[in-house]
């Protein structure tokens, strides 16, 4: 059974169906369902009917079956995949450092992380099992229409932007420096040269991936410290700042190359650019049919250390350029040079990068890649997870 919760553009439904269509691939019928939109469906099933788990997130576990924790009501395997870094849920889901708690107890309860950094960094303080499992792709590959090949689509010249800015979850105020939110966040807990320290180490050209491990390390304390109630509100809003600001710094590099946004507060924040359009929202589901229509996709993975977001497999395994940050787990999913343009994410100078590869000049139809659908595919992943 694959938990995920409602989201207004199905981007945590659509990852928990095809995790269940992946396992289903391999022999293994599951379900996804929605909570607490599903809730009396789950609550039918007889504990041993239901042979493992996966949580997207924690957040799905917050619904309980007649006060009975989930993961205590179905006594199987039990996993959490973290579609975040774990210090938000940690700090926001409450549920989370219950099952956390239940994991140190019992090896039956695991997470599962798209990215290395966080388990490689906390793993020592949250002794649990704790295993890595990439995004897969959610390729949508045209079918040949009788003995006619599909007929490739013929892309804009144009790059593509998918995702949002300006919500994310550290509550930093519109226009907050870093230095005044780390004022604000420390309440006196830190005076004017440590702050300016933090400042000026995570707007450093050499700056840690994980702001959170920065600060941490910075301040002398442990990683088992950064988990505590009071500190975790500072580390997620000093990691949202960064984030934030990781990202429009690495579209204004593209001001003057055309670029369309999906995804709500780039206007906001960017003003007027010349060459961006700001088209709208566009659902999980049908980012795979829009990519082919662009020269190439922008990604970000900013405060990600090993991993990348599944866009970045989607677009690739599609046979379309992706444009995104320095990250250890490109490697790790050894993705083709010819599709991949890296930048770094604290000094990014994305329009000559761009303007040297020729996307925009000469854009190629994409062509899918049999080798990345067949080896970053979700049947792929969920035989990775069974056999982990």
């Amino acid at each position: 059974m694959v938990l995920a919760f409602d989201h207004p553009l199905r981007a945590v439904e659509s990852v928990a169906e095809r995790m269940a269509a992946g396992l289903a691939c391999q022999g293994v019928p599951a379900r996804a369902c929605s909570l607490p939109r599903d809730a009396a469906e789950i609550a039918a099933l007889a504990p041993g009917q239901v042979a493992g788990v996966l949580s997207l997130g924690p957040l799905p576990l917050s619904v309980r079956l007649d006060g009975q924790p989930l993961w205590e009501r179905f006594p199987c395997r039990f996993d959490i995949f973290l579609l975040d870094a774990p210090i938000y849920d940690m700090a926001r889901v409450p549920v989370m450092r219950e099952y956390v708690a239940a994991a140190q107890r019992s090896r039956r309860l695991g997470l599962l992380s798209p990215e290395t950094g966080y388990r490689d960094w906390i793993g020592e303080a949250l002794p649990v099992r704790w295993g890595h499992l990439p995004f897969g792709s959610f390729a949508s590959v045209a079918l040949p229409a009788g003995e006619a090949p599909a007929e490739p689509v013929v892309p804009q010249p144009r790059l593509c932007v998918i995702g949002t800015v300006g919500s994310e979850l550290g509550g930093a105020q519109p226009g907050e420096t870093l230095s005044d939110l780390l004022g604000r966040v420390f309440a006196g807990r830190l005076d004017g040269a440590g702050r300016q320290h933090l400042d000026q180490l995570l707007r450093s050209p050499q700056a840690d991936p994980l702001p959170a491990r920065a600060i941490v390390q910075a301040l002398g304390l442990s990683p088992l410290r950064a988990l505590q109630a009071d500190l975790l509100p500072v580390l997620i809003a000093a990691d949202s700042w960064v984030k934030r600001e990781r990202r429009l710094q690495a579209v204004r590099s593209l001001a003057g190359l055309p670029v369309d946004f999906f995804g709500s507060g780039w206007e906001a924040l960017l003003g007027e650019v010349p060459g961006f359009r700001h088209v709208g929202q566009v659902n999980h589901d049908d980012i795979a049919r829009l990519l082919p229509h662009y020269a190439a996709l922008v990604n970000f993975d900013p405060n990600w250390d090993g991993g990348v977001h599944d866009r970045v497999y989607t677009a690739t395994a599609m046979g379309v350029p992706v444009i995104t940050n320095e990250n250890s787990g490109l490697a790790a999913a050894a993705l083709p040079d010819e599709l991949l343009l890296r930048y770094d994410a604290n000094r990014p100078a994305l329009r000559p990068l761009v303007e040297a590869r020729g996307w925009l000049a000469a854009p190629t139809p994409a062509r899918p890649r049999a080798e990345l659908l067949a080896r970053h595919n979700w049947a792929t992943r969920m035989g990775q997870w069974l056999t982990a």
